[in-house]
């Protein structure tokens, strides 16, 4: 989990890493996630946001999980054709011909519309599975041969990381929890 250690070490964060269970989610998607992500997650466990900046959805919860997100986007994309065109030329897993295992999962997002997806094939291993990013909904995608935590990382620390980085206006990545008490950035 080089990815995930190396975000931790440049967000200076220290938690106790979560226990989390992601057997249902993987269940009705019909397909394991990345370790890597599932990794993030459990070092990562309370909801916030990478330098007020990423979201990664959550493993469970009503709104922001990875399953409830992704029924949301069955949801819209089944109601709308036009819906279904916003994801083109991949499609949402679980919209194309059902047998295919093939689609996007979104599994982050930022506080700027950016959106983050895994294009799924769920004959391949999920290590391998490449992020598709876009800056608005409106925008084409954009493929990243990488894993997820390994494009938060590139996005806190590469300004070059057109037009995803953040680092030159964010000197010093962080990781900011939303306890119940509000936003709070670790002691």
């Amino acid at each position: 989990m080089e990815w995930v250690d190396r975000l931790v070490a440049v967000t200076g964060w220290s938690a106790e890493p979560g226990k989390l269970d992601w057997s249902s989610t993987e269940r009705v998607l019909g397909t394991p996630l990345p370790a890597d992500f599932k990794e993030l997650r459990q070092r990562f466990p309370e909801w916030g946001a990478f330098s007020d900046h990423v979201l990664v959805l959550e493993a469970q919860g009503d709104t922001e999980s990875v399953l409830a997100n992704h029924e949301s986007l069955l949801r819209s994309v089944r109601e709308s054709l036009d819906n279904l065109r916003m994801f083109e030329p991949f499609g949402i897993l679980g919209t194309n011909d059902e047998s295919s295992g093939k689609g996007l999962v979104q599994w982050g997002y930022s506080f700027i519309e950016e959106e983050y997806y895994w294009l799924v094939d769920t004959s391949m291993d999920p290590s391998t599975w490449p992020v598709v990013a876009r800056v608005d909904p409106l925008e084409p995608f954009q493929r990243f041969d990488m894993t997820a935590s390994e494009f938060v990382y590139r996005v806190l620390t590469e300004a070059e990381f057109f037009p995803f980085g953040v680092a030159a206006t964010i000197e010093t990545p962080y990781y900011r929890a939303f306890w119940a008490g509000g936003p709070s950035e670790p002691g």
